[in-house]
């Protein structure tokens, strides 16, 4: 194989990491993770921020260029709510795609809850228009499963969605179907 022949697609960016949590404008003990998409012309990231006590939201960080000039949100912008139990332990790990069928984004995340079974990461949606209002469409598919992302078109009219099920200590990946983002059926 001639590796002349082949191109780099991706480049490391020379000044990462572009973000710290000394860039904060509030208290983290650690920044990870981001959701990353283009709106309005400009990078958005929805950041993994983990607190002093080790739980983890959702914050916006924006920058015309996605190098730098980040302009970063002075609170949580998805945060651990105690009366929304899917989501009591915090968020994690979020993945965006834009849904044109529904003209919307939606984003995955992992979230946590104490539940029966102790506290089980479980795949939760979150819709959103514009960064700044959100519906939150619950909890998906059975805990324990995590690492899930969207396919941006329907496929056959299902809405597609890759996810990581874990069970008895295996983590595989299985592609899920629902026809309404509420049951997954297929």
């Amino acid at each position: 194989m001639d590796k002349k022949k082949f191109e780099e697609l991706f480049k490391r960016y020379e000044g990462n990491p572009i973000l710290t949590v000394e860039d904060w404008p509030y208290k983290a003990a650690s920044v990870f993770n981001p959701g990353a998409i283009k709106f309005n012309d400009e990078i958005l990231l929805l950041v993994r921020v983990e607190d002093k006590q080790g739980y983890s939201h959702l914050t916006i960080a924006k920058s015309k260029d996605g190098k730098t000039n980040w302009q970063i949100n002075s609170e949580p912008t998805l945060a651990a709510e105690p009366n929304f139990g899917e989501a009591v332990f915090g968020l994690e790990d979020p993945r965006i795609v834009w849904l044109e069928e529904r003209q919307e984004y939606i984003i995955t995340c992992v979230s946590f809850f104490k539940g029966v079974t102790g506290e089980p990461p479980g795949i939760s949606l979150i819709a959103t228009k514009d960064f700044s209002n959100f519906e939150r469409l619950g909890r998906q598919l059975i805990p324990p499963n995590k690492d899930a992302s969207l396919f941006p078109k329907t496929i056959k009219g299902y809405y597609a969605l890759i996810n990581r099920p874990i069970v008895e200590g295996r983590a595989d990946i299985w592609v899920s179907f629902s026809k309404d983002l509420n049951f997954w059926g297929k």
